[in-house]
């Protein structure tokens, strides 16, 4: 049986998300190195400029692009048993989900091609379009994938980042009044899952930026949010500022690691005894002091 002493700090599961733009993969890249990235969106270019403004070593980068589910899953269960990596980044579940339909599809469609009973499939003209079946086997690879995601996190003290693009959803508040709010959901295959991901985070933060139109004043301020907003949730487990603008510099070496340490060298309250004498409630508070 576990206790608080054995919680390792050190070590977070975060996600990252936002709309596209808003530099989620690239605050990714200012947390410890060497990194491994999994990567899904195939735009590891785009990282080129803050790693030299950084000065974050090329070769303590690595990466695999990747198009489908099995290959990743297998590097994951390599991991699992020997990992050397300070951080693991998934960029993104966004694009990960279609890797995981699209193998799904092929899977059928050979399947379908080489004469199996109950190789079904949606078709339209000549393309295989993804059903049911498929967003329930997407749900069941992202079940697997946070799982070997926690085990690795947990053994192995390893920073996981999963990068999330959002997308805008009206919703309803109240079936009775029919009051409706707007909010930004995860955008993967399928919906419940989507919205079970984020659940499994320590950390969630959320990136916006605040437009600028004077064209002399520079760019947008770009920051992100740790705290719930009522549209966009966010949460944190480390004494974080609500709003954090970060423009240029590297999140972690600027707010998460001083984050990390403030909350290991914070001292825990001291609880006062319920039934106490004026001179054994003097000392006490003494002591705390």
């Amino acid at each position: 049986m576990a206790t608080f002493e054995t919680v390792n700090i050190d070590a977070l599961f975060t996600m990252l998300k936002g709309e596209p733009g808003t530099r989620k993969s690239t605050c990714a890249l200012s947390y410890p190195t060497p990194q491994y990235w999994i990567s899904t969106d195939q735009k590891m270019q785009a990282l080129m400029m803050p790693m030299k403004r950084w000065g974050i070593n090329p070769k303590e980068v690595h990466f695999d692009n990747y198009t489908d589910w099995t290959k990743p899953r297998n590097q994951l269960e390599k991991l699992q048993v020997n990992c050397s990596y300070k951080t693991i980044i998934v960029d993104s579940i966004t694009s990960i989900g279609d890797c995981m339909n699209r193998e799904t599809i092929k899977q059928k469609r050979q399947a379908k091609s080489e004469g199996s009973e109950g190789a079904g499939g949606k078709k339209i003209g000549n393309i295989y379009v993804p059903g049911i079946e498929e967003y329930n086997a997407e749900a069941s690879a992202f079940q697997e994938l946070i799982a070997i995601l926690k085990d690795i996190h947990e053994f192995h003290k390893t920073h996981i980042i999963l990068i999330a693009h959002v997308v805008g959803q009206r919703a309803k508040d109240n079936a009775v009044n029919n009051l409706t709010h707007h909010s930004r959901v995860i955008i993967t295959g399928g919906d419940k899952i989507s919205g079970k991901i984020a659940s499994y985070m320590t950390e969630v933060y959320h990136f916006n930026i605040e437009s600028d139109f004077n064209a002399d004043s520079g760019e947008g301020k770009f920051g992100l949010f740790t705290q719930h907003t009522g549209n966009d949730y966010a949460r944190t487990s480390l004494p974080l500022e609500r709003k954090i603008i970060f423009n240029n510099e590297p999140l972690y070496d600027k707010w998460i690691a001083p984050g990390i340490a403030k909350l290991k060298a914070e001292k825990p309250i001291q609880k006062i005894p319920t039934s106490t004498t004026p001179q054994t409630l003097t000392s006490t508070i003494t002591q705390i002091k």
